[in-house]
């Protein structure tokens, strides 16, 4: 007598990964262009950390270059929509002054990968003329809001545009110096106060002209 076959059971089939979506491969491309700059960024490397075959990859895009054209638009889109949050709501101007640029100064801080991706995009423009582009794009639409605010303080139009340059090139410096520890708390204070004190100085050396 011959044992009995146990009944046939059908394998399993395992889980299906998710469909990555651009905006999955967009962010994982954020995190290698944060720890290394645009050399950084392969597309067999992204593949590997996704868990996915290359295939995946040319379903959202069509090569490298608009891997990187798409990871460069989205950043200025973002950098764009954020302008909103430190918008000049039209208050008291010194107050209003103080509050955008504690929020610039400790944006580092708050968001350390933020900060290495912009460094990265645009050390990336100087080799790169469309990233060029943006990064002109995006720091002329800064300036510009940094005029609606100073346009309150004085009625001399270069002044306005230099006052909002200083305040510019003071704030991205700033990020670029401050490490994000608490030990910067200070050191943010004291910038936050030097910038206010130069430009309420300027308005009140235009108003006693």
């Amino acid at each position: 007598m011959t044992d009995a076959k146990p009944p046939h059971r059908p394998r399993r089939k395992s889980p299906e990964k998710a469909q990555l979506t651009r905006d999955d491969w967009l962010d994982a491309a954020a995190g290698e262009v944060a720890a290394g700059g645009f050399g950084q960024l392969r597309v067999l490397t992204l593949s590997k950390k996704l868990g996915v075959t290359r295939g995946s990859f040319y379903w959202h895009f069509r090569d490298h270059e608009d891997l990187v054209v798409s990871f460069l638009n989205r950043w200025r889109d973002r950098r764009l929509h954020e302008l909103q949050y430190w918008k000049p709501q039209g208050g008291d101007v010194e107050t209003e002054l103080r509050q955008i640029l504690e929020l610039l100064l400790t944006d580092a801080s708050r968001n350390i990968r933020r900060l290495q991706v912009e460094l990265a995009v645009r050390d990336y423009a100087r080799r790169h003329d469309y990233a060029a582009d943006l990064v002109t794009e995006v720091d002329s639409a800064r300036i510009n809001q940094n005029c609606t605010l100073f346009q309150r303080l004085s009625s001399d139009p270069q002044r306005v545009k230099d006052l909002s340059l200083l305040l510019y090139v003071a704030t991205i410096g700033s990020q670029v110096v401050l490490t994000g520890k608490k030990g910067d708390e200070a050191t943010i204070r004291r910038i936050e106060d030097l910038m206010a004190r130069v430009v309420l100085g300027q308005r009140d050396e235009e108003q006693a002209e």
